[in-house]
């Protein structure tokens, strides 16, 4: 496990840790030597809970340290104590910060105490990292503390006016190292507000490219675009092909077009009218602008326009991409959406690169998000489609997962529809495992059968899957023995069946 080994590399990012009391410095020594992560997390506890501010701080930062290992996909194991770690994180931040000597440097304890929070914090916590900018510390500490300063500002719907005040400040102090200054514009970049605003605008106007491309970087985000894609782009013509850094690249991108759609490519707009309304959606000029090329696209009449409209409403990048509210036109893509299943599918010529069946894709998408328990009998009729195009019945199936997943209760038509998919010999094996995924954590006695029939299956790969449904929460008790059972009956070594692993690892859990 690679999150021990790191873990025991470790042992601090600002502690000098030699301590007079036997328990903490065993406790300390176990992190050097331990070999599980039961073993971490009980020489962690012991270091979190006592009162010596060196040893808090220390498991300050191993909690940080495991926190950012986890990104290699193995889970924090301090994460269970996650609310006693901030607790004592905003209580050392309550404290005067602790001297400097040959253990830390002044200040050391806030330093961690920052790091616990960075990505936790929230307006409660805006009095204390204020505190730590007044005394313009610098260093990690003040680098910590921009980077909390940024969380907060991000989370806090109405942004402290005296944090945005004192970051922008430091962000025009000249006296201060550019790279600083950096960082202070940086923690603004997510916060709301026309006085962020205005100190995002007046950065582009300095002399140093960096601190031009940061601020620029801002205003290419969310709905800030609209109001300042002349000034971008007035900015991104005069950055030398030498001084552009990431903050530049991310701003081209804005200014670029978004996606053509999601299963419309090689097809698309032949008016010239449609193809300017459709390059205004993928590149808005401005909001307004963008709302209404939208409406065109929605209401045009046209089959593909109104697919090419729904992938936009659907991609993240694409209605949204610079957080436009897009609730008012909900009611109105579902009952499109719904409309177009009522359709015989798209022709495979009206959408040359994913084939034939996009209109049905684009709809079922927006039935995945938005489709309500009344729209069971058309999902399930979209399921049950022998005939359906690959492309339409993956996105059915999508489609029937996330709805399940949301309803309050699972629509037996939905699930028989499932069922269908999974015992039909006929269908594409994987469209009947994720048949069989789609049921997965969905309460209720008749997905239970399914899965229990499932489990039955000649064929390994449903067998596997269905095992793995029955090892959820509600339902690994009462069927333990039978996957225990079904387990040992599969090949093991190279002949092992894909994802088996997963069943194993939960009957471990």
């Amino acid at each position: 496990m690679f999150m021990v080994t790191f873990l025991r590399e470790f042992q601090s990012w600002y502690w000098n840790c030699d301590f007079d009391d036997a328990e903490l410095q065993a406790a300390f020594d176990a992190t050097d030597a331990a070999t599980t992560l039961d073993e971490f997390q009980r020489a962690f506890l012991v270091l979190l809970r006592s009162e010596d501010t060196v040893a808090r701080g220390t498991a300050l930062d191993f909690f940080d340290r495991a926190a950012a290992t986890s990104r290699f996909g193995e889970a924090n194991p301090f994460e269970p104590y996650q609310e006693e770690v901030l607790a004592v994180a905003r209580e050392m931040l309550r404290r005067p910060p602790r001297p400097g000597d040959d253990i830390a440097f002044e200040g050391a304890d806030h330093a961690s105490a920052l790091l616990a929070l960075k990505n936790d914090a929230g307006p409660e916590d805006a009095e204390a990292v204020l505190a730590v900018l007044r005394r313009r510390p610098d260093g990690e500490l003040l680098y910590n503390a921009l980077v909390t300063a940024g969380t907060i500002l991000t989370s806090s719907e109405t942004p402290d006016p005296r944090l945005v005040a004192l970051i922008g400040e430091m962000a025009f102090d000249r006296s201060l190292d550019i790279d600083d200054r950096h960082e202070a514009l940086s923690a603004l970049r997510g916060a709301a507000g026309e006085e962020v605003t205005a100190l995002l605008v007046r950065a582009t106007g300095e002399d140093e490219y960096r601190f031009q491309q940061e601020a620029a970087w801002a205003l290419s985000i969310g709905e800030r675009f609209y109001a300042h894609r002349a000034l971008l782009e007035r900015l991104d013509a005069s950055w030398p092909d030498g001084e552009r850094g990431f903050e530049a690249s991310e701003v081209r991108r804005a200014l670029g077009p978004g996606p053509h759609s999601t299963y419309w490519q090689g097809g698309g707009p032949e008016s010239p009218g449609l193809l300017q309304v459709h390059r205004e959606m993928r590149a808005p000029t401005s909001k307004r602008a963008h709302r209404q090329a939208f409406r065109t696209m929605l209401y045009s009449g046209l089959v593909p326009m109104v697919g090419i409209a729904l992938d936009h409403f659907c991609d993240s990048d694409g209605l949204a991409r610079f957080d436009l509210d897009v609730e008012a036109f909900r009611p109105n893509v579902l009952t499109l959406a719904r409309h177009l299943l009522t359709l015989s599918p798209s022709s495979a010529t009206a959408s040359p690169e994913t084939g034939a069946g996009a209109s049905h894709a684009s709809a079922l998408d927006v039935l995945a998000r938005l489709a309500e328990p009344g729209d069971a009998a058309l999902l399930a009729a979209a399921l049950r489609h022998r005939d359906s195009a690959p492309l339409a019945r993956e996105r059915a199936l999508r489609a029937a997962q996330d709805c399940l997943d949301r309803w309050d209760e699972p629509d037996d038509r939905v699930v028989a529809a499932l069922e269908g998919i999974i015992f039909d010999p006929s269908a594409a094996l994987d469209d009947r495992r994720f048949a069989v995924i789609a049921l997965f954590d969905v309460p209720g006695p008749q997905v239970t059968a399914v899965l229990l029939r499932a489990a039955h299956s000649s064929v390994l790969p449903v067998q596997v899957e269905a095992a793995l449904g029955l090892t959820c929460d509600h339902l690994l008790d009462e069927h333990h023995d039978l996957v225990c059972g079904l387990v040992a009956s599969w090949p093991g070594g190279d002949d092992e069946p894909d994802r088996a692993w997963l069943v194993r690892d939960a009957l471990r859990d």
